[in-house]
C-alpha cells in the first residue's frame, strides 16, 4: 500500500483531485485576482497544534506542498489552544486578506460557517466537516470515508494480534472519529468470519444500522479532547492490561501517549496510527507501528489551495475513498506476512467494487 501523502502526484495533478469533487447543486466559482503578487494560504489548527503528527500537521504540510508547486503562495498558520481561539483566529486571517483559509477539524464547524456567511467572497476549506454556510457557497468541505481504510486496518490488527484482543479509543465522539472506529471493528469481524477466528475489539461497540459521514453512533471509550497524551498513555496501558496487544487511537496527538505506553510495555505491544503515516510523521516510533489508517488531508489541502491560487476554486464537497486514494492503509515498521497483505488487498478490491461491506453489523460479533 503506497503512501497517500502525495495524492496529487498519484492522480497526475492537483486539479484532478478537485475534479473528483461531489459538488452541491449550488456551487459558485470564486475568481482570483491574477494581479496579486503573493497568495496567502492560511491554516487555522485545532487544539492539537501544528506538531500533532496527525491531521493538523498534515494540513500544514499540504499548505507547504502547495507553496513548493506555486511560488507565489505564502503559507501561514495560527494555532488554537482552545475552542475560544477559533473565531478570533479566523477573523484575523480574514482581515489579513488570505486567499484561502483552511480550518482543521469538525470542531470549527460553527466558526467556519459563521465567518463564511459574514464574508461571502472569502474562500474556505475545512477538514473533516461540512458546515452549513447559508449565505455563501465559498466553502469546500474535505471529508474522507475512513471506515473503508479502517476496515483494512481492522484486518491487519486482527491478523497480527497474538493475544486475540485488539483495542481502539477516540478523542471525542464525533462521526469523523467514530467512522474510523466503526470500520476498524468491521474489519476485525470480517477477519473472524473469513478465517474462522474470534478476535475481540475493546473500546467501541457499533450501534445498529450503517454509518455515514454525518452520523456514526455507538458506545465506546473517549478521552474528551485531542491533546491529553497522559490520558492516552493511561487508556492504552489499560487496554494492554486487559489483554490487547494492538491499540488504535483515533485521537490526534493523544495517540502519542499510546506510543509511549507501547514502548513501556515492550515487545509484543504495538500501535495502529491514524490520519498521517506514522513512520513519516514520527520516524523514531516507527518500530512500534503496525500500520496507519490514513486520510488524504495533506494532498487534498494542497489541491484546494492550488485551485484557489489559480482561480479555479469551487465550494462543495470532496470525499476521499479507497478508490480515489483519499484514504488508505499504510504499513508500519512491524513486518507483515505476505499472506495477510494478500487478504487485505483482496478486501480492498472488494470494498472498491462494492462487494464487501464496511458495516460491522453485517458480520457476526465474537
Amino acid at each position: 500500500m503506497g503512501s497517500i501523502r502525495r495524492l496529487s502526484t498519484v492522480l497526475g495533478t492537483a486539479a484532478l483531485v478537485l475534479g473528483t469533487l461531489t459538488l452541491s447543486t449550488a456551487t459558485t466559482a470564486i475568481s482570483s485576482s491574477a494581479a496579486t503578487a503573493k497568495f496567502k494560504a492560511c491554516i487555522v489548527t485545532d487544539t492539537g497544534g501544528i506538531n500533532d503528527k496527525s491531521f493538523n500537521a498534515s494540513a500544514w504540510a499540504g499548505a507547504k506542498d502547495a507553496a513548493k508547486v506555486d511560488k507565489k503562495i505564502v503559507p501561514s498558520y495560527l494555532s488554537s489552544t482552545s475552542s475560544a481561539d477559533y473565531v478570533p483566529n479566523i477573523a484575523s486571517f480574514v482581515r489579513k486578506g488570505c486567499g484561502i483559509i483552511v480550518t482543521v477539524g469538525f470542531l470549527m464547524d460553527q466558526a467556519t460557517a459563521a465567518s463564511a456567511n459574514a464574508n461571502p467572497r472569502q474562500r474556505f476549506a475545512i477538514v473533516d466537516d461540512a458546515p452549513v454556510a447559508k449565505k455563501s457557497h465559498n466553502v469546500l468541505s474535505l471529508q474522507y470515508e475512513t471506515d473503508q481504510a479502517g476496515f483494512l486496518g481492522g484486518i491487519l490488527a486482527a491478523g497480527m494480534s497474538k493475544t486475540g484482543t485488539v483495542a481502539t479509543f477516540g478523542g471525542m465522539q464525533f462521526p469523523s472519529v467514530t467512522l474510523y472506529m466503526n470500520g476498524f471493528v468491521a474489519g476485525v469481524r470480517y477477519y473472524d468470519k473469513t478465517f474462522s477466528k474470534s478476535v475481540k475489539v475493546l473500546g467501541w461497540t457499533p450501534a445498529p444500522g450503517a454509518c455515514s459521514l454525518s452520523t456514526c453512533n455507538g458506545t465506546g471509550t473517549f478521552v474528551g479532547n485531542f491533546t491529553d497524551q497522559t490520558a492516552g498513555k493511561t487508556l492504552t496501558a489499560g487496554d494492554f492490561a486487559a489483554g490487547a496487544d494492538i491499540v488504535f487511537p483515533v485521537a490526534g496527538s493523544v495517540g502519542l501517549g499510546s506510543v509511549a505506553a507501547a514502548q513501556q510495555a515492550g515487545a509484543g505491544h504495538s500501535v495502529m496510527w491514524v490520519d498521517s503515516n506514522g513512520c513519516v510523521a514520527n520516524a523514531a516510533a516507527c518500530p512500534w507501528f503496525v500500520g496507519t489508517v490514513a486520510k488524504g488531508v495533506e494532498p487534498s489541502v494542497e489541491a484546494a489551495i492550488l485551485s484557489a491560487a489559480k482561480g479555479t476554486f469551487k465550494g462543495g464537497t470532496y470525499v476521499g475513498t479507497l478508490k480515489n486514494n483519499g484514504t488508505a492503509l499504510e504499513y508500519g515498521g512491524i513486518p507483515v506476512p505476505a499472506s495477510l497483505k494478500a487478504a487485505i488487498n483482496k478486501a480492498k478490491a472488494g470494498i472498491i467494487a462494492g462487494t464487501i461491506s464496511v458495516n460491522p453489523n453485517n458480520y457476526p460479533a465474537p
